[in-house]
């Protein structure tokens, strides 16, 4: 009697337990669903807000580029060539966010640059007396028009996205019979980079144009090709928190060859050649402001390190919605190296890196030799306006637009009223190569 008592109090206790760890069980599931569905929820926000911004972003591009068609002074030309980079910068950042297919967005991201880089030439160039050509002002026409049309398509998708007509996720217009008709944010950018297959080329003075780009890249010069398994492995050591599920997206072609990819927040390129992370994208926002701008820098040049890029100096920097965007270029026995151009872009809220594009410094980056300047850093001291005061003088290189480069010395001047610029003297002619106006503000610093 005791035996089948005893066996009846330890099923009874067996059933307890069980119905407790399935309780438990359902309790720990329900709560790790809820958690994945408020993630889903904030991913999907940060998308949406990020489209929106891009549309906004856009349409001030479309008006200041009109404008920009029909001024005729030095001052106006100036203030809208600040903004238009402005805006042409937050457009991509924005972009960044934004899914694709299996394609790329080389066109869209090389329209916004040339925006802002080629206007701020055109400002140079009024700002030192030179007429604005008839054929640059096609050129902004022609700029303009591109604007309109890519503006129009991403405001149709904001459109459709507010009408529930557009997703974010493929699978949710294709898998267990969803409707079908729903576009995806993916494949609508791929339309709407197929509407600017055909941007013309702009030759001008700036980190973004062509002539740079469509260089060989010298640094992967002489260094073998990498397999696909090899190049996640530097992926995910760029992008250490989406490691474990970065996946392989597509090959990306073009002058500087790429494995690229993709996790749900972030996007890396790693060149075939040599294994070298081109660019990372991160699809996070910033919120309130937590980090100062030497913590910023201190992080970006960690994450250099880290990936393979040294000798490196910060140059200018720029913060748009939290996130801070620092130049850096090469910098080796006391010489800056201003075409081996490295961005670095770090989210001020979370401390962490957003992005990178290490384009200009593959482009460009090779063993020189130092020159043999013939003029002296007194030269060079002599040749400055007397009414400037000289800050300070640095030797350094620039690009030029026929594809070579010079040493100069940056001579750092203020004028009496506190206007501060930069004067570059030509070290072999002793000639004033080019002077740029620093313009500081709440944001950073920039030049024109």
């Amino acid at each position: 009697m005791n035996e089948k008592k005893m066996s009846f109090r330890a099923k009874a206790r067996i059933f307890l337990y069980t119905a407790a760890v399935i309780t438990v069980l359902g309790i720990f599931g329900i709560v790790q669903y809820t958690k994945a569905q408020k993630f889903e929820r904030e991913t999907q926000l940060t998308k949406q807000m990020a489209l929106i911004s891009l549309d906004e972003y856009l349409g001030n591009i479309a008006g200041d580029l009109e404008k920009t068609i029909y001024t005729s002074t030095p001052t106006m030309l100036s203030q809208l060539s600040t903004e238009l980079w402005r805006q042409s910068s937050g457009a991509k950042n924005s972009l960044m966010m934004l899914p694709t297919t299996n394609g790329t967005l080389g066109n869209t991201y090389k329209f916004l640059s040339q925006v802002g880089e080629f206007v701020m030439a055109l400002g140079r160039k009024s700002s030192a007396g030179e007429e604005i050509s008839e054929e640059e002002r096609e050129q902004l026409k022609k700029l303009y028009e591109y604007c309109t049309v890519l503006n129009e398509q991403v405001n149709s998708m904001c459109y459709d996205m507010q009408n529930d007509e557009l997703t974010f996720e493929e699978y949710k217009s294709t898998l267990l019979g969803g409707n079908t008709g729903v576009s995806t944010v993916g494949k609508s950018l791929d339309d709407a980079e197929q509407s600017l297959s055909d941007l013309p080329s702009l030759i001008y003075d700036g980190p973004f144009s062509d002539h740079i780009e469509q260089s060989e890249p010298k640094f992967l010069k002489g260094t073998d090709e990498i397999t696909k398994n090899k190049a996640l492995t530097v992926a995910g050591d760029a992008c250490e928190e989406e490691k474990a599920s970065l996946k392989f997206a597509y090959e990306e072609s073009g002058a500087i060859p790429c494995y690229v990819f993709q996790s749900d927040n972030c996007t890396v390129a790693v060149t075939k050649n040599g294994g070298k992370v081109l660019y990372m994208i991160n699809a996070q926002f910033a919120g309130e402001i937590q980090v100062k701008y030497e913590e910023a820098i201190e992080t970006a040049l960690k994450f250099l390190k880290k990936i393979g890029y040294t000798n490196l100096k910060e140059s200018y920097y720029f913060t748009e919605d939290g996130i801070c965007t620092i130049n850096f270029a090469g910098y080796e026995n006391g010489i800056v190296y201003y075409p081996d151009l490295i961005k670095v872009s770090v989210n001020l809220e979370t401390g962490k890196v957003h992005s990178f594009d290490a384009s200009g410094y593959v482009s460009n980056h090779f063993n020189r030799t130092e020159s043999t300047q013939i003029i002296t850093e007194d030269d060079a001291r002599g040749i400055i306006n007397p009414n400037l005061q000289i800050l300070g003088v640095q030797l350094c290189v620039i690009p030029t637009e026929w594809k070579s480069e010079q040493y100069c010395y940056e001579v750092h001047c203020s004028t009496d009223n506190g206007q501060e610029l930069l004067v570059y003297i030509d070290c072999t002619t002793g000639e004033e190569d080019n002077i740029l106006i620093l313009l500081y503000s709440d944001g950073g610093v920039l030049t024109k």
